[in-house]
């Protein structure tokens, strides 16, 4: 594999964890859902969530007021080969259940940890197999 392969896999690995998050964000339950391979797994706040039934389920249940700003950094991923990649990334999430326009009144972050993923190459382009969350930080 030549560097220029490698680095079209990591940004194309990078651009799908961003994508995730904007999904998230946005309510794009369809699309959120086809961030990963069919029966690929998120594992979250200790729920393992892994079929694509599953995760529109996930983002239907979101309470219709949630309003939430992923914020996604220090990507990192490990092309393992043509077709598989590992990666980590932090994120920092804001988040409130709050009713009418304008904006929540917040200051902190809910939580801040990182990601740990398993890419795979499909023929619609790289997707996630697996993606874990884990907390360092959360606000009481």
């Amino acid at each position: 594999m030549t560097e220029a392969e490698r680095d079209l896999i990591e940004r194309a690995c990078e651009k799908l964890s961003i994508a995730y998050a904007r999904h998230v964000d946005f309510r794009e339950g369809e699309a959120f859902a086809d961030t990963f391979i069919e029966d690929g797994e998120l594992e979250v706040f200790g729920q393992k969530i892994n079929s694509r039934a599953a995760r529109l389920k996930f983002m239907a249940e979101r309470p219709a007021n949630r309003k939430a700003l992923h914020l996604v950094t220090n990507i990192y991923v490990n092309v393992l080969d043509e077709n598989h990649a590992e990666g980590k990334s932090y994120i920092t999430l804001f988040r409130a259940d709050h009713d009418g326009p304008g904006p929540v009144p917040n200051t902190l972050p809910m939580l801040a940890g990182y990601m740990e993923d398993k890419y795979v190459r499909t023929p619609k382009g790289w997707k996630f197999s697996a993606r874990k969350a884990t907390m360092v930080f959360m606000n009481s």
